[in-house]
């Protein structure tokens, strides 16, 4: 034989109290069968006792172990009478080989049981002799034989899987994705706001002075107040909450419409007045919707010149 033969070994029984006559012929037929159609297979090397059942000198009460730590796969074919001898189920005086080969199974299990579950594989034939498999051999792979060539099995015994990885790899190029200062956003309204929040870091400008003819000094125009994520926490908490009274309340009533209006219901903004009203007495829920209206205030002249109008109204309310 080839160095690169697989040896198997086949673990069954023969028979059962419990089976007539002709359920034992046809049981036996069938793990004849399924033993030759592995033997004929070019890299497989099967050992199963009716190949040697005129062979005088074999001693079957030792040879059975020594195929178990012969094989590289011990195949178990599943039915209740070979569970009744893994178990210990059976009657004293039926199934002494089956029982031996077991023995031999539990004993490679105590002395390696990652070595147990790579050479053990149970084997479910056609033909109703099925049982249960026993719960500590649960972790035991199994395969059922639907095909007369045996296919799941020798795919098991030939490793040779019914889906294999894919050989070719293929190259990917996948560029990096251009990095924003506020990912996320759309481009426009992200430099909007870059370029806002850049313009409110700078020192504001010391306004000068005009004198009337009268030697007065007249100040000039007041530069407009920046909206910040800050002031608007502290408005709309208060109002939201209740703590503003009824003008108070309607203030907030009106942030609301104004939101629902321009941006919907089921906007960021939307969902962020939506989250305070739920949770009036939120600082963090009021810092969250401050940051986005500064952020819409940011990007949006319209939505700034209509915080700013109401902010003149509502920051008083909210003290």
């Amino acid at each position: 034989m080839s160095a690169m033969t697989h040896r198997v070994f086949i673990v069954w029984a023969h028979r059962d109290q419990r089976w007539s006559a002709q359920q034992q012929a046809r049981y036996q037929a069938a793990v004849l069968a399924f033993a030759r159609t592995l033997d004929r297979v070019e890299g497989i090397e099967v050992e199963f006792d009716l190949f040697h059942s005129e062979d005088r000198t074999v001693d079957f009460t030792r040879w059975g172990p020594d195929q178990i730590s012969w094989a590289d796969t011990v195949l178990m074919i599943s039915s209740a009478p070979l569970w009744d001898r893994w178990s210990g189920r059976n009657p004293a005086n039926e199934g002494a080989g089956a029982v031996r080969e077991c023995d031999a199974l539990h004993g490679l299990f105590d002395t390696d049981q990652d070595a147990f579950q790579r050479k053990v594989l149970i084997v479910v034939l056609p033909g109703g002799m099925d049982a249960p498999v026993p719960a500590d051999l649960s972790r035991i792979q199994r395969r059922i034989v639907d095909d007369p060539q045996a296919t799941l099995v020798l795919r098991w015994l030939l490793n040779k899987p019914r889906y294999p990885r894919g050989t070719v790899k293929t190259r990917v190029d996948l560029p990096p994705f251009p990095e924003a200062s506020f990912p996320g956003m759309p481009s426009r309204r992200a430099d909007h706001l870059a370029a806002e929040r850049a313009r409110r870091k700078q020192p504001s400008p010391v306004p000068d002075c005009q004198w009337s003819p009268s030697g007065s000094a007249k100040s000039a125009e007041v530069p407009i107040r920046p909206i910040t994520a800050g002031m608007l926490a502290a408005t709309v908490v208060p109002l939201a909450s209740g703590a503003a009274d009824e003008a108070g309340k309607q203030a907030w009533a009106s942030l609301s419409a104004f939101v629902r209006d321009r941006f919907g219901r089921e906007s960021e903004l939307g969902a962020a007045v939506q989250a305070l009203a739920d949770q009036p007495h939120s600082p963090t829920v009021g810092e969250v919707l401050g940051r986005i209206l500064e952020d819409a205030a940011a990007s949006d002249d319209h939505t700034a010149a209509w915080l700013r109008s109401w902010l003149e109204q509502a920051g008083p309310l909210a003290g």
